[in-house]
């Protein structure tokens, strides 16, 4: 038997890990938890797992239509972004297409276009933030998609409304742009896209979020996506039915009206961001300004090497080696327990 080439050539997803007694802050979840609103949802919906849920995800997707103001059609509902991503990929790219990316960036946008035999063109950051106009440049008639976190991960950088706007009025109409927006939520600079306006204004962008961060519910995996009726169509055309547990619908919808652990997430984030940073800063250690719920730093020395002792010391953070950043790492604002702990540790693993 011989496995297909496209699927020979993928790599296997690099996680972030840890180990027994360390504080798991390298996979960008929520340091405060799920929604307690939606853990009492999942409660509630016990009974029911001895029924098939709803495999159009419909109370869900009527909420975030009103949210985002526009038709349910509009909206798709997945098995976490990574799933959006991959339904696009099946519905709008094929064998001897192409999509362009970035090299630097989540690696599931890699991995959708080349499930269905399409080439994947990547270009590399320009000093650690999306080359736009180095995208533009590689875009052909046989590009039929374009990847943009934004912020970006694990960079934390992030493209301007009229960065991104400008990009969009010179990719061709039937190039279809997807901005991931899956650490949107947390950024709060006033020229950070208001992607509800760009929807309205472009009908080739599709903008995908998730319930995995801000909401904490990572474990039950659920994503979705905006865009126009006919692009989402074709997407929901590829899903395989009941793709989204009961379970994750019930905490997806109870956590949207979680108003209360929203702010407490937000409110964490934004002041360990600032106390962070001015440490970092302290010590000379480089960092991408970030609008994300997390920062990437840099150390001397490959991370892959500091890893072990910096997680036996108590905390875990992601090794970027696999983002081809090797003396990089990315760290998920926890606690200010957490946040002191882990200079603590730079401090010992990086001294003499």
């Amino acid at each position: 038997m011989k496995l297909k080439a496209n699927i020979a050539s993928m790599e296997a997803y690099v996680p972030g890990k840890t180990i027994p007694g360390a504080v798991k802050l390298s996979s960008n979840e929520n340091p405060l938890g799920p929604s307690p609103k939606a853990v009492e949802a999942i409660r509630d919906a016990l009974a029911g797992i001895h029924r098939y849920p709803d495999g159009a995800s419909t109370t869900l997707k009527t909420t975030l239509a009103r949210q985002w103001d526009v038709p349910i059609e509009s909206i798709l509902v997945a098995n976490g972004s990574d799933e959006v991503f991959t339904l696009l990929a099946a519905a709008w790219i094929g064998p001897e297409e192409n999509a362009i990316g970035i090299r630097e960036t989540f690696s599931q946008y890699r991995y959708a276009v080349r499930l269905f035999g399409a080439e994947m063109r990547e270009i590399s950051l320009d000093a650690g933030s999306y080359d736009l106009e180095g995208m533009l440049g590689i875009i052909d008639r046989d590009t039929r998609m374009v990847f943009i976190c934004n912020p970006n991960n694990p960079t934390g950088t992030y493209r301007t409304h009229e960065e991104i706007a400008d990009f969009l009025n010179k990719v061709p109409r039937d190039v279809i742009v997807v901005l991931d927006e899956a650490y949107a939520d947390f950024a709060d600079e006033t020229d950070f896209p208001d992607s509800r306006t760009l929807l309205k204004q472009y009908r080739n962008l599709v903008v995908t979020r998730t319930f995995s961060k801000i909401y904490g519910l990572a474990g039950l995996r659920v994503g979705y996506a905006i865009g126009n009726p006919e692009l989402i169509s074709g997407a929901e055309r590829a899903s395989m039915p009941f793709n989204v547990n009961n379970l994750a619908q019930a905490a997806a919808l109870a956590a949207l009206g979680d108003e209360e652990h929203r702010k407490a997430t937000l409110k964490l984030v934004r002041t360990e961001k600032a106390f962070f940073s001015a440490e970092l800063t302290d010590r000379g250690i480089f960092h991408y300004p970030t609008q994300a719920n997390f920062v990437c730093f840099r150390l001397d020395t490959e991370i892959s090497g500091l890893w072990e002792p910096i997680a036996s010391r108590g905390i875990a953070i992601r090794d970027l080696k696999s983002f081809g950043l090797p003396r990089m790492a990315r760290y998920t604002y926890g606690t200010r327990e957490n946040n002191r702990r882990l200079l603590e540790i730079l401090d010992e693993v990086t001294s003499g």
